[in-house]
């Protein structure tokens, strides 16, 4: 069966008298430590019958190839968010349908199902992973759960409908976003003392939509970062954190940002990337002042962030029709690996704040779920990325009396192509047995080529357009076969 990016089929055009058909041929690559055996998909323009003038036709070919990732079913009705502790090989996931917070190791297998935790929500670890925390907004508290244990030790009631849903620890502190729509703020339980001591209100002024979402780093102590969730355009804060009081250093509106999804400290704790709907790509803020400190150029609809220790980006979307997750090296403008959650019929997306790594930097967890109705949630281990897919577009327009014939086209990828890239075009006659290989023709800008070529035999003439592939791209090729009166 084909996944959702490759679904090839017959298709007819009447003006050119020509069919498009596809057929398939069996081909195998290794890639690192995982292996997989994929069929390519060639599609071949097959004449039905000798018509009086062929107009124009198309044929496209795209490939995808993708290291075996292991995976498991995870016991969650709902997903929410999802945290790594390196400490323990543990994995947490929060589930805000049942209400329950789940620990499984880094393999996926369930350890425990914390239960009792109503809208469970964000999560986050304590400075020396002994505790996790759980926003529980169902019950207007936020739970803090032991990490060897797994049991509830303690429960902090933030107050009647303060509803919190997003955590951050930093500078001793607790933090939570918390509020409802038009009534958005940032509260803070304090973890020096014997006796916690919640506090509300600690951005009130603010003007917070709804509770922000709040990010933390121990590469920056002190500093809290916090962004809209809800509204477009969104606005982004920075506050020190160092005392009990936040204090704001650092504010910006950005216009085009919206709907954020995640957010994550770079490695050394100097600059925020943000994973949101818009714009169509990661954005990198520099934590000091929140300028602008890059982007990180992934794909529409950005939804994940995770950074490695040692400072390797994954940027994770949500996409249908492409990519899932785009790999880079710190402040890299170019992904160097794709990853395609895409398999057989599976067609998979990855869940918004659903990426994290492990503390070796060489295995990168994924939460994913299929669209159609009780799909479960999958957990999916990531080891080494994938080239990218490609896809090869050929269309011939009308001959001209002279036989001339312009042969026009584009390579597309998720990832982009190389100065000089090129693409090799050739022409069998009728009744020949070898193609002659045409002048090659390199890529523009804009990833079109075009070529003329002078057919002087009559019948019916296959043209092929093929792409033999490189270092972060797979090869593609597609075959058009044209009637010449």
């Amino acid at each position: 069966m084909f996944s959702r990016r490759h679904r090839l089929g017959t298709r007819i055009d009447s003006r050119a008298g020509t069919r498009t058909a596809t057929r398939a041929r069996a081909a195998a690559r290794l890639w690192g430590t995982a292996g997989l055996t994929l069929a390519l998909l060639t599609p071949v323009a097959a004449a039905t019958a000798a018509p009086s003038g062929a107009d124009a036709a198309t044929a496209r070919w795209a490939t995808a190839a993708q290291p075996r990732a292991a995976s498991a079913v995870l016991p969650l009705d709902d997903y929410s968010d999802m945290v790594v502790d390196g400490a323990h090989s543990r994995l947490y996931f929060s589930d805000p349908a049942r209400g329950a917070v789940i620990v499984t190791d880094f393999d996926g297998m369930v350890l425990k199902q914390v239960a009792g935790l109503p809208g469970a929500a964000q999560l986050a670890l304590s400075e020396d992973a002994a505790t996790l925390y759980a926003a529980v907004p169902g019950a207007d508290t936020v739970a803090a759960i032991s990490t060897t244990s797994h049991a509830v030790v303690a429960r902090y009631a933030t107050g009647a409908g303060t509803a919190p849903r997003t955590l951050a620890v930093s500078g001793g502190r607790l933090w939570f976003g918390y509020g409802a729509e038009g009534a958005g703020d940032i509260g803070s339980v304090d973890l020096t003392t014997a006796r916690p001591v919640v506090t509300l209100g600690q951005t009130t002024g603010d003007g917070w939509y709804s509770a922000p979402a709040l990010a933390a780093s121990a590469a920056a102590p002190g500093v809290l970062v916090a962004g809209e969730r809800d509204v477009s355009p969104a606005t982004f804060a920075v506050y020190d954190v160092h005392t009990a009081t936040a204090r704001r250093t650092a504010e910006r509106r950005l216009p085009d940002a919206g709907d954020t999804q995640d957010l994550a400290f770079t490695a050394d704790g100097e600059s925020i990337i943000l994973a949101s709907g818009s714009p169509y790509y990661h954005q990198v803020l520099r934590t000091s002042d929140l300028a602008d400190a890059g982007r990180y150029p992934a794909a529409a609809y950005p939804n994940a962030v995770a950074v490695a220790a040692d400072g390797a980006v994954a940027a994770g979307v949500d996409s249908r029709y492409g990519s899932d997750v785009f790999m880079f090296k710190p402040g890299a403008r170019v992904s160097h690996g794709v990853f395609e959650l895409a398999s057989g019929d599976a067609s998979p997306l990855l869940l918004p704040a659903g990426l994290g790594w492990a503390p070796d930097n060489r295995r990168l967890f994924a939460v994913t779920r299929e669209t159609h109705q009780g799909a479960p949630v999958v957990l999916r281990v990531l080891t080494t990325p994938g080239k990218a897919a490609t896809e090869t577009v050929l269309h011939i327009p009308s001959t001209t009396p002279s036989g001339t014939r312009s042969l026009t086209g584009r390579l597309s990828s998720d990832l982009p192509f190389p100065a000089g890239t090129t693409v090799t075009l050739t022409r069998l006659a009728p009744g020949a047995t070898k193609p002659v290989t045409l002048p090659p023709t390199t890529l523009a800008a804009d990833e079109t080529f075009a070529l003329t070529d002078r057919a002087t035999a009559r019948g019916y003439i296959t043209y092929t357009a093929s792409f033999a592939g490189d270092a972060l791209h797979l090869p593609s090729s597609t075959s058009i076969e044209v009637y010449i009166p």
